[in-house]
């Protein structure tokens, strides 16, 4: 073999070795997005007996219909792709949605129907009928286990959703504690109802308690519309097991949810300590939470200062709007496999 052949070899040689060096390189799986939405009353337009949704049926107050249900769904299809981006969330709360009924309209009947999203859904004993949910793309997350865990009041007190528990593996590494939560809401006075909010959240930390106890390295990530802020004392009851994610809004909207000329975040994401930023694990990319607030998502307040949401309904005005909640959305990230 001449010198310039022999030469040739070694140069092909190390070519070949350094390509085999870079696809040999493992890569940085892509972002894992969690989110949740409180999407605001979604619906299916047929009576569920023994629910209070007549309301929502074609000749109800509302005047429900299938179209206005299709359109519903669509408008939150568009959300959540807006959310994503090009990397659709891996995880998604869901509040306010009637059965699995509308869920399966969602994930099969809109822009959603090629991501492989799978649904957890549980008949919650909420007299309307409304229910918490999540969807997960089942290509990159594989669900171990699923149960509601009742909120009980005492007796003279109507039923409240379900908190939603979903243990799941991501990209077959990571295994992930899910809360979806929709505590009572503040009808009937802010004071008034706050002791129902304190039993929903220790219902919360009794779980993410007893999870901690056998793990204490355990990865949880509750979300919901808790119907109180990060300062008051339901959430402050969570401190312990539980870490608030400082709010990083897209855009100048303050809070998920305003009320006249008030912004409030009763929407958000709480983790454990294991997921706030660090080396070498799965974590928050950064610790802050986005609240989404794409532009046709609001308009423009008549009466108060600044935005207001761009509803379904405007009492009870037909607007085909998105809801009267904005979503919450935070990133999953991990390094590289050695």
């Amino acid at each position: 073999m001449t010198f310039l052949g022999a030469l040739r070899g070694i140069l092909f040689l190390l070519v070949f070795l350094r390509v085999v060096s870079m696809f040999g390189q493992a890569k940085s799986p892509d972002p894992a997005g969690v989110m949740f939405y409180n999407v605001e009353n979604l619906f299916n337009p047929k009576h569920n007996e023994g629910k209070n949704d007549l309301e929502f049926t074609p000749d109800g107050d509302r005047r429900w219909n299938r179209f206005r249900q299709i359109k519903k769904e669509n408008n939150i299809c568009r959300v959540i792709l807006y959310a994503g981006r090009w990397i659709p969330p891996v995880l998604i709360g869901l509040c306010e949605v009637e059965d699995r009924k509308v869920l399966e309209s969602l994930v099969f009947n809109t822009g959603l129907q090629h991501l492989d999203y799978s649904i957890v859904h549980f008949d919650s004993p909420d007299k309307r009928g409304i229910d918490a949910a999540l969807l997960y793309r089942s290509n990159r997350f594989l669900v171990l286990e699923a149960e509601p865990h009742q909120v009980i009041f005492e007796e003279d007190n109507r039923p409240t959703r379900d908190i939603l528990y979903v243990k799941g593996v991501l990209d077959g590494r990571d295994t992930l504690h899910i809360m979806v939560n929709h505590w009572p809401s503040r009808w009937g006075g802010e004071m008034a109802t706050s002791n129902k909010r304190m039993v929903a959240s220790s219902v919360l930390k009794n779980l993410c308690d007893t999870i901690l106890n056998q793990n204490p390295t355990a990865a949880i990530i509750a979300m919901g519309d808790f119907n109180d802020g990060p300062e008051d004392e339901s959430l402050r009851n969570l401190k312990s097991c539980l870490e608030n994610i400082a709010l990083n809004s897209d855009g100048d909207v303050p809070g998920t949810i305003k009320y006249r000329h008030e912004w409030d975040c009763f929407d958000q994401i709480l983790v454990s300590e294991n997921l706030l930023p660090g080396a070498g694990k799965l974590a928050l990319k950064e610790e802050k939470m986005k609240i989404i607030s794409a532009p046709f998502l609001l308009e423009d307040d008549p009466v108060y200062p600044g935005k207001m949401l761009n509803r379904t309904y405007r009492g009870f005005e037909y607007q085909g709007g998105f809801s009267d909640h904005l979503p919450v959305y935070v990133e999953l990230v991990r390094p590289p496999v050695p």
